[in-house]
């Protein structure tokens, strides 16, 4: 499976050393019989199975990844396919990945299958002609993508460029120890509202009972982020400011509530100052909830907790019957340049079904998936599975319909950044919130302005 480089250059060039010897022998043969020699497929090529050979890029490590046991079962299935795994950075950080994946592409290397963590960075590629829309093959199967998958990434210009492979659903962690030492149960659906009392009611003199980051593009729009329809990002679909919808000032005002009204959620000011990070805030007990990714059901970092995890759903504006949340994760595309696309396409759906369900790293994207075996077995991987509330989890994913998800501009950081500008001022008392609105209203539409 795993085949050396060096190894893959001498195999070809011993090709065409033959292929040489070949063309240099008896010459006679008249180009009608050549043509007979095709016609009635007889030549070499027409009477053998062709080998295959898919290179498959990405930036998760065999450590991390588990990939060569289910590229071997793939192979063994597949007689004649064989799957090159090749991580392309060592520190797995994706958007060094995707530096050495341009890098690639712009030399012409060879690529059949493309790994993305994110929209943005698809959308990228889409543009820059790396990727192959699948639509086509999707149709010959007869599958909807979005019933099919929890999809969180939307169709560009009506064509789908990947399938959905590790789901990325946004919760909210606990700490099941303190919700028991409040006497709190873990919440099954809840709002906004609910998420601050509860904050309050978690916070001692030991803990606070909330965290947000300092990634305002999340935890300071986080009501937004909720929107089951329409636009639920800072730019609206066709790029212009989205700055004037309602939820936008709730989400600034519910997190300076939770941080300096209240007092029950981690002050900017301290994270900032201490320069904090959310895995050590949570693990160490210095907080009891935070909302963040469903990633976080195994990627601890350097920590091992020894108190038991709980998990809520992705809090809501207003109590609903249907629950919904942000989904993402990462996406498995065939490479526009690739020669093999309907090999690259049956593979990605093994990997994005089947596969991920034997790599046991990850949950599934695929609904038809045994959504509690998954989890039962990313929790396995972990260091200290008992400490995690199974079906708290299970219950919290598989409760939730995802946002609706569309193609951001390709200027939605700059906003970002000048929108994260004013929110610092106003979290920590520099500026009122009508003055926080007015400014980043003006700072948006500027960016836009120089972008259309």
């Amino acid at each position: 499976m795993k085949r050396q480089w060096g190894l893959l250059w001498v195999t070809a060039l011993i090709g065409m050393l033959l292929l040489a010897a070949c063309s240099g022998g008896d010459n006679s043969s008249s180009e009608g019989d050549n043509e007979a020699s095709e016609d009635d497929g007889s030549n070499e090529e027409s009477g053998s199975e062709e080998e295959i050979t898919l290179n498959f890029v990405h930036w998760i490590n065999e450590e991390n990844g588990n990939w060569e046991p289910i590229i071997e079962m793939y192979e063994e299935e597949n007689p004649g396919i064989n799957i090159e795994s090749m991580p392309l950075v060592e520190n797995m950080n994706s958007q060094d990945y995707f530096q050495q994946l341009d890098l690639m592409a712009s030399a012409g290397e060879d690529l059949d299958v493309i790994m993305f963590s994110n929209p943005n960075d698809l959308a990228k590629r889409i543009d820059a002609g790396l990727v192959e829309p699948i639509n086509s093959f999707l149709d010959e199967e007869g599958i909807d993508i979005n019933e099919e998958y929890l999809n969180g990434y939307p169709a560009f210009d009506g064509e789908y460029y990947g399938l959905p492979m590790k789901q990325v659903t946004m919760l909210v962690m606990m700490n099941k120890d303190h919700l028991e030492e409040a006497g709190i149960e873990i919440p099954t659906e809840w709002t906004w509202e609910d998420y601050r009392e509860i904050a309050q009611q978690l916070t001692t003199e030991d803990h606070y009972g909330s965290y947000f980051h300092t990634w305002h593009d999340l935890f300071s729009l986080i009501k937004l982020l909720g929107k089951p329809e329409g636009a639920n990002q800072i730019l609206k679909e066709d790029g212009t400011s989205n700055i004037d919808d309602p939820l936008v000032r709730e989400s600034l005002e519910l997190r300076n509530n939770l941080e300096n009204v209240d007092e029950s959620s981690v002050p900017l000011s301290e994270n900032l100052s201490q320069q904090m990070d959310y895995r050590q805030q949570f693990f160490t007990e210095s907080i009891s909830m935070i909302p963040i990714g469903s990633y976080m059901l195994s990627e601890w970092g350097q920590f091992t907790p020894d108190f038991e995890i709980a998990w809520a759903p992705f809090p809501q504006n207003e109590m609903e019957d249907t629950m919904y949340s942000q989904v993402g994760g990462d996406i498995v595309s065939v490479a526009k340049s690739s020669e093999h696309k309907q090999a690259a396409y049956d593979f990605i759906r093994w990997l994005s079904t089947e596969g991920i369900m034997e790599q046991g790293v990850w949950v599934p994207s695929w609904r038809d998936a045994d959504l509690t075996a998954a989890v039962e077995n990313v929790a396995a991987n972990t260091p200290n599975p008992e400490v995690i509330d199974i079906e708290s989890f299970v219950h919290s994913i598989s409760s939730i319909e995802p946002t609706e998800a569309y193609a951001p501009a390709s200027y939605v950081t700059e906003v970002h950044t000048e929108y994260a500008a004013e929110v610092e001022k106003y979290l920590l008392g520099d500026q009122d919130l009508d003055t926080t609105m007015e400014n980043v209203k003006e700072r948006v539409q500027s960016v836009v302005d120089a972008n259309q």
